[in-house]
């Protein structure tokens, strides 16, 4: 007889151990997750306009990036070295301020997304809390020991001297 035969147990006594789920489904990361999240505000019997209820949905979605552990240490990090000339964070630049063709002394920005494009480097989406842009990764940076393997998303980057390419708007 095996071991694991020995035991006795019933279903019963494993309820102090196991709790079942009390949800049927479950949250799917990422942009679908949205779409998720607007059909099951559908089958709610106090459902909002899906307009509202996506509001809502971006505005937690804010909260959760700019208030996580990743973004208040990079902020501590540019505090600390000095990595501005006044000191104060608000100084970086915005991604909602860039247009034309120039070079960022320094922006602090969230990976979104990542995707490589076949070629070595890689495509990457990145969101500070004006804008969300895509963004272009050498293979070297990729290949390096100590960037390459913290370009997950989620993580927060500081990037210095960044060249912009950004068409004017109005024009």
């Amino acid at each position: 007889m095996e071991p694991w035969e020995q035991l006795d147990i019933d279903e019963s006594d494993l309820d102090g151990f196991i709790r079942r789920c009390n949800s049927n489904n479950s949250v799917i990361p990422g942009p679908a997750g949205v779409v998720q999240a607007a059909m099951l505000n559908r089958q709610v019997n106090e459902n909002i306009p899906t307009q509202e209820f996506l509001g809502i949905i971006e505005k937690v979605s804010f909260d959760r990036d700019f208030t996580s552990n990743a973004w208040v240490w990079a902020e501590k990090f540019i505090d600390i070295h000095g990595l501005l000339l006044k000191y104060e964070v608000e100084h970086i630049s915005t991604l909602d301020s860039l247009k034309g063709t120039f070079k960022v002394s320094l922006l602090r920005c969230l990976i979104k997304a990542r995707e490589h494009n076949g070629l070595g480097d890689m495509k990457i989406t990145i969101r500070d809390p004006t804008g969300t842009v895509k963004a272009s990764v050498h293979r070297k940076a990729i290949d390096h020991p100590e960037i390459g393997p913290n370009l997950k998303v989620g993580s927060v980057i500081i990037l210095q001297d960044v060249a912009i390419f950004a068409p004017m708007r109005g024009t």
